[in-house]
């Protein structure tokens, strides 16, 4: 059994996002393995509102003292934790490749990458595509506008491919040509 970095008491293992994770009781700070980490931050289970929830609840602050690692106790490092408009750290164990994340920090990971464009482009473009899969006569008339484009190279590849070839035979060509003194 591990103990919570900050409040030293027994961390109870939790079901988050469909993976196994450990959470304190008192201060609802989580250790975790980092690439679960990175895996919890794009799973979107959860739903804003959730989460929004949660990061209200278990919110106190960014920790600022050092923290030691639950597993092998040596001391951990702190790397900046990407949420715009707070300044927060993750602290990192680089021997365990294990996490720490203060009450709610977990949360607010999430809401920012659920917030990003990119992610609701996404999000978008999957929710188009399963409603074009859900109707036949949508997705056979999609399918039949691709069967009908074109099959030109990209014109990029095509050059890139060309200059690849040309600088080969250069090469070649420079070895294997006798040089005049």
């Amino acid at each position: 059994m591990r103990n919570c970095p900050v409040c030293n008491v027994p961390l109870e293992p939790e079901a988050y996002e469909g993976l196994r994770i450990l959470r304190c009781p008192q201060c609802q700070g989580h250790l975790l393995e980092r690439a679960r980490l990175e895996a919890i931050r794009r799973i979107p289970e959860k739903s804003l509102a959730e989460l929004e929830a949660e990061a209200q609840a278990g919110f106190q602050g960014d920790n600022p003292q050092g923290l030691r690692c639950p597993r092998c106790h040596r001391a951990m490092d702190k790397r900046p934790l990407a949420v715009p408009g707070f300044n927060l750290h993750v602290d990192v164990c680089c021997a365990c490749s294990l996490a720490w994340l203060d009450g709610g920090e977990l949360a607010l990971a999430q809401l920012a990458h659920q917030g990003s464009p990119k992610f609701r482009d996404t999000r978008e473009q999957m929710r188009r595509a399963a409603a074009r899969d859900a109707d036949p006569a949508r997705k056979a008339a999609f399918d039949a506008a691709v069967a009908k484009l074109p099959e030109t190279p990209n014109p990029v590849v095509a050059g890139a491919g060309a200059a690849f070839c040309d600088a080969i035979l250069q090469i070649v060509f420079g070895v294997l040509r006798p040089t005049r003194l």
